[in-house]
């Protein structure tokens, strides 16, 4: 392949913005949108439209979306033409292929194929043989999708873990490091080497082509690039790191079972931070002087409150409660109550219901929730809410938003925008507020935390979770969070009878992560034998000493976008014997985890180039090489810190988790 200095120029045009082209009997337009970023656009009718996602999001939260694109030269020869940018990234158009080249000149992503058809472009790419793909957004089935068929299809999938998911997102990133982001909220669908084991296929369905090709050094190159498009994340108020108590049961519907949650954690010496008070619904409007008396108790101990809503719905009564009538909500040719979307889960409801959503399209309407929750924010107390069901927005061709615009993607951007100013709103607070949202698109980073859904409390469905926290993090959203342990009783006769074993095992790898959320009809953590609740106590309060580690490290994802909890090829790319490994990863930049999954007490560990310190034993390993069958009772979970890493609290934190350390110790194996 010809360098772009290799070529001799027989026709220069000097730094165009855009080049328009044809290719394979399709039109498209390139243009230069950030260092090492190219854009590929189909028009739409005669025209070419801007506004994919990342614009669309932006101009509705009131920002900047009309960003200036970056000069390039233009050089022709051999009827090739190669477009060069100032850092050196290119792309070579021919009439077999259009090639893009990373800054080293070494090609990256080359389209074979493009078809344009009445509702549906399709891209095809050539794959390298050993290049593993990972995003797509929330994963539970594997991190490295080759070899899948992937719907981009927000769906809820109740305990599953294949399917799509509650969180997908168009964007996918190579071993190879480079990634490709399609624009759209539309639905986008992708072979990944399935079909033809040499060829990725993408489909855009409903949309023109809106094609980011990314290039970089590494993937937190490309990570930052596509947060600089897209958005970063916004820092969590610090008591988000902590633990969360929630409860799916009717015991959290009274004051009394909350009063009794907070007395036994108090009993127990468990640290907790605030409280998710799922049966007090926003649309209970009967139940809010109860809730206003729980919030003071709770502030009373300085902890906070949230509570759990579905995404953009009108409350029960509404209109005589709140003065939210039908000229304030989402209009179609059904009315103003909307038919759930297809995808919702029929375990849950075996009748797709109607609901009525705000209009977040009208200023009016915008306003008017926003009255309607201030009511809770300032009169109440609330600090936040656990945001779920963001699946169910329909995509419905009759819906007519109040500023006329075409509502196909809704289905994705709905939730994407509503969370996001949800979160805005909460976050006005002194002692900041924040979402935990179940759902959204391009853009989820804007909340900033999403929780991984619904599992039953069993040892399969603990990889699972830590799958789809990677796949998320390689989709630029850093700040995952999830059931511990699950949410629902097991149906599996060995789960069921050792629930400890369970929740020991998904307690210990939660412990290493951004927090602690317990919820659900299982046990809770003081309804364990005293042996589990000593494990419990010593882990929580590990975590609540790690507080300062994870909260300097998230103030680090927010200015780069790389992910709080990662896999282990951001700390090495060009270790390839991390690119398969699914079931460890790094905390941070100093802390690698490998958690215990199944029913044993060893397992095999990766450790990549470093020196790395076992926090429990202290001894020291020589990274780059396996650790057989090491050693993990019950009790302990292997995490390894390591040596050097660019953490002013790392050490001091694990200091001050000595006594919660050497307790662990004593207790493994018991």
């Amino acid at each position: 392949m010809k360098t772009a200095k290799a070529m001799k120029a027989v026709k220069a045009m000097n730094n165009p913005l855009t080049t328009e082209f044809s290719f394979k009997g399709v039109d498209l337009r390139l243009s230069l949108a950030d260092s090492g970023v190219w854009r590929v656009q189909s028009k739409s009718g005669s025209s070419f439209d801007d506004m994919g996602a990342a614009q669309t999001l932006a101009k509705d939260l009131g920002e900047e979306y009309e960003k200036e694109t970056l000069p390039f030269e233009t050089v022709e020869t051999d009827g090739k033409k190669r477009f060069v940018s100032g850092d050196g990234t290119a792309v070579e158009i021919s009439g077999n292929a259009v090639i893009f080249f990373d800054k080293s000149s070494r090609p990256v992503r080359k389209i074979t194929d493009i078809n344009k058809a009445e509702n549906c472009v399709t891209v095809s790419f050539a794959a390298l043989p050993d290049e593993r793909f990972y995003g797509t957004g929330e994963r539970f089935d594997a991190v490295n999708q080759r070899g899948k068929k992937v719907n981009i299809y927000a769906v809820d999938r109740w305990c599953q873990t294949k399917g799509n998911s509650y969180i997908p997102i168009p964007f996918l990133m190579s071993s190879a490091c480079n990634a490709l982001l399609f624009n759209r909220y539309e639905r986008t669908a992708f072979d990944i080497c399935s079909s033809n084991k040499k060829t990725l296929t993408v489909g855009q369905f409903g949309a023109p082509l809106d094609l980011y090709i990314f290039t970089g050094d590494t993937p937190a190159d490309i990570l930052s690039a596509y947060c600089r498009l897209t958005g970063f994340a916004p820092m969590p108020p610090e008591w988000s790191f902590g633990t969360l108590v929630c409860r799916y049961h009717p015991e959290f519907q009274t004051k009394e079972g909350v009063f009794a949650m907070m007395e036994a954690m108090k009993k127990e010496g468990f640290p907790w931070d605030a409280v998710i008070l799922e049966g007090f619904r926003p649309y209970k409007t009967e139940n809010l002087p109860e809730l206003k008396e729980i919030c003071d108790r709770v502030h009373s101990e300085g902890k906070y409150a949230m509570v759990y809503e579905q995404c953009g719905r009108f409350p029960d009564k509404s209109e005589e409660y709140f003065g939210l009538d039908d000229s304030y909500a989402v209009n179609s040719d059904e009315g103003t109550y909307l038919s759930e979307t297809s995808s919702f889960n029929l375990v849950d409801n075996f009748n797709k219901k109607k609901m009525r959503c705000i209009d977040l399209t009208s200023e009016r309407s915008r306003e008017k929730w926003k009255e309607y929750w201030n009511g809770y924010i300032n009169d109440i107390g609330i600090e936040g809410a656990k945001i779920d069901f963001c699946e169910q927005f329909p995509d419905d061709p009759s819906i007519k938003f109040a500023d006329g615009r075409n509502p196909a993607g809704a289905h994705h951007w709905y939730p994407t925008l509503y969370n996001t100013l949800q979160y805005r709103r909460f976050n006005t607070k002194s002692c900041g507020g924040v979402n935990f949202s179940r759902g959204g698109s391009i853009g989820a980073q804007r909340y900033p935390f999403v929780w991984a859904g619904d599992q039953r409390r069993e040892f399969y469905f603990l990889k699972p979770v830590i799958r789809a926290v990677l796949s998320l993090g390689f989709s630029g959203v850093p700040f995952v969070s999830w059931d511990m342990a699950g949410y629902r009783a097991s149906f599996n006769l060995y789960d069921k009878k050792h629930e400890d074993k369970v929740f020991i095992r998904g307690l210990e790898f939660t412990a290493f992560s951004a927090n602690i959320q317990t919820h659900g009809n299982v046990k809770r953590p003081y309804d364990f034998d005293e042996h589990t609740k000593a494990v419990y106590r010593a882990y929580s309060n590990l975590h609540e000493c790690l507080k300062p580690y994870i909260i300097e490290q998230a103030s680090v994802t927010c200015v780069t976008g790389i992910p709080l909890m990662r896999h282990l090829i951001f700390h090495d790319p060009s270790d390839k014997n991390v690119f398969d490994i699914e079931d460890e990863y790094m905390l941070g930049c100093g802390l690698l985890v490998a958690p215990v999954l199944k029913r044993r007490k060893k397992r095999n560990i990766y450790l990549p180039k470093g020196k790395w310190i076992d926090i429990f034993s202290g001894k020291e390993y020589e990274g780059g090489r396996w650790l057989k069958n090491y050693r993990a009772p019950l009790e302990s979970i292997p995490v390894f810190r390591l040596e050097g890493a660019k953490s002013a609290c790392l050490v001091s934190s694990l200091e001050s988790a000595d006594k919660y350390i050497k307790d662990i110790a004593g207790l493994s194996g018991k």
